[in-house]
C-alpha cells in the first residue's frame, strides 16, 4: 500500500464544489449568481473572467459578514447543497467544479478564513496531503475493528503526530473523518485516525489491547511514516476522550501493559486531549445527576455492553477501566474540556478528574465551557486542542 494524493471520494468533491456555490450564492445578488452558475460550467475556459468573478465573490462575502457569522450559516449552506444536487440530478462536471473549488479556495482572504466556523473553512480550505487509509495495524487482523489511517503534510518528514480515537458509547464508529483533519495537516501534523473493538465485539480491556497495540505499530514505522515517535498526542471526544484519558494516565501501569506488537517501545505520549470523556465509571453509573440523558445503568446500556455487565456489579472492572484510577505525577500534559450543560457525560467526571490530576501536581489544563452541551468538538474548541498540541509536541 502506498502513499497517495488525499483526494476525496468521487461524491465528496460535487459536495465540496456546491459548498462554495452556496457560499456565494448565499451573498451575491441575482446577477452575479447566473455568472457562478456560468463559471461553474466553463471553468477551464474564461479564466480571467473566472478570476475577476472570484475576487469581487471573495470581497462580497467579506463585506456581508463584516467580521460577524450567523448562528444558522451551515444550515443555510446544506439546504443549498440539497437544493443544487436536486437541480442538477447528481451530475455535475467534477473537473470543471473542482477547478472552481480550486481557485476560490486560493482567493478567500485571510480576513475572512478567520471568521468561518471551523467545520466551514476546513471545507472550504482545501488541503493538500498525503494518505494511508483503511490498513491494518495487527498483521493477520483484516477486521475494521482493527484498521487505521494516515494523513501527512504533502512534503517534509519526522512530522508532530495526533492520534485520534473515535467517540461513539464504545458502540459505534464515525462514517466521516474529523472535520478539524485538514487544518490540523496543514499546521504542519500529521494525524492517525485508529478503529478498536466496540463493545459489541469485545468487552474491556479488548478497546486497551487494541489502542495499545496501534501506537506500537506507529511507533515501530514512525520512520516509514514520517512521523515523529517521540511527539505523539492522542485526542477523543466522550467515549474517545474515556480512552484516550486511559492511555494517557496508564501508560506506566503494568495492568494494562497488555496487546500486541514489538514491547520493546514504550506506551507513553506527550500529549491528551481529553473532550468531555468519562473518567470515573462506578460513578458514572451509580451517581445520580440531575438532567442526565443517557443511560448508563441498565443491562443494555452501552457502559453495560462495554463492562460486559452493569457496572453497578463489576465496581473492580469498572475502576480497572477508569482513568481517574491511575492518576500520578507521571501522567502526560492533560487538556480536558468540558460542556458546564453536558446531559451526557456528567461535567462532574471531568471537574473531578481534573482536580485529581492538579493535586497530583500532574501537567494538566481544565477547561469548563459555560452554557454548552455535549457536542463540542467544533468551533474555538478546535484552535483551543490545536494550540494545546502547538505548546506541547513542537516545542
Amino acid at each position: 500500500m502506498v502513499f497517495q494524493s488525499a483526494l476525496p471520494s468521487l461524491r465528496k468533491p460535487v459536495l465540496l464544489s456546491l459548498l462554495v456555490l452556496a457560499t456565494l450564492f448565499s451573498v451575491l445578488p441575482a446577477k452575479s449568481q447566473s455568472s457562478v452558475n456560468n463559471a461553474a460550467g466553463n471553468a477551464s475556459g474564461n479564466t480571467s473572467g473566472l478570476d475577476a468573478l472570484l475576487d469581487r465573490a471573495a470581497g462580497s462575502v467579506f463585506s456581508k459578514l463584516k467580521g460577524k457569522v450567523p448562528d444558522n450559516l451551515q444550515e443555510k449552506i446544506k439546504k443549498e447543497i440539497d437544493r443544487q444536487v436536486s437541480k442538477q440530478g447528481g451530475n455535475l462536471n467534477i473537473g470543471n467544479t473542482q477547478a472552481l473549488l480550486d481557485k476560490v479556495n486560493a482567493r478567500l482572504p485571510e480576513s475572512i478564513k478567520d471568521r468561518l466556523p471551523a467545520q466551514v473553512l476546513t471545507r472550504l480550505n482545501g488541503v493538500k496531503m498525503k494518505r494511508l487509509e483503511n490498513f491494518s495495524y495487527e498483521p493477520g487482523k483484516l477486521d475494521i475493528a482493527h484498521q487505521m489511517s494516515l494523513y501527512t503534510p504533502e512534503n517534509g518528514s519526522n512530522f508532530p503526530l495526533i492520534i485520534y480515537v473515535h467517540g461513539g458509547g464504545w458502540t459505534n464508529r464515525p462514517a466521516a473523518r474529523p472535520t478539524w483533519l485538514g487544518t490540523a495537516v496543514k499546521r504542519g501534523y500529521a494525524v492517525a485516525t485508529l478503529n478498536y473493538r466496540l463493545a459489541q465485539e469485545g468487552i474491556f480491556p479488548a478497546q486497551m489491547e487494541d489502542l495499545n497495540t496501534a501506537l506500537r505499530y506507529i511507533k515501530a514505522n514512525a520512520t516509514k511514516f514520517a512521523i515523529d515517535a517521540n511527539r505523539i498526542g492522542l485526542w477523543g471526544t466522550s467515549a474517545g476522550g474515556h480512552l484516550v484519558a486511559l492511555m494517557g494516565t496508564s501508560a506506566k501501569v503494568g495492568s494494562l501493559d497488555i496487546g500486541g506488537g514489538d514491547k520493546t517501545y514504550n506506551r507513553d505520549v506527550k500529549a491528551v486531549c481529553d473532550f468531555c470523556g468519562p473518567t470515573d465509571l462506578y460513578a458514572l453509573a451509580t451517581e445520580t445527576i440531575p438532567g442526565q440523558a443517557w443511560d448508563t445503568s441498565s443491562p443494555m446500556a452501552s457502559l453495560s455492553l462495554f463492562l460486559g455487565g452493569q457496572a453497578a456489579n463489576k465496581k473492580a472492572l469498572a475502576d480497572q477501566a477508569s482513568p481517574m484510577s491511575y492518576v500520578s505525577g507521571l501522567c502526560p500534559s492533560i487538556l480536558i474540556v468540558h460542556g458546564r450543560k453536558d446531559n451526557i457525560v456528567p461535567f462532574s467526571q471531568s471537574e473531578k478528574f481534573a482536580a485529581a490530576l492538579s493535586q497530583r501536581q500532574a501537567p494538566v489544563q481544565f477547561v469548563p465551557l459555560d452554557g454548552a452541551g455535549h457536542d463540542i468538538e467544533k468551533g474555538a474548541n478546535i484552535d483551543l486542542a490545536l494550540n494545546f498540541f502547538d505548546r506541547i509536541l513542537k516545542n
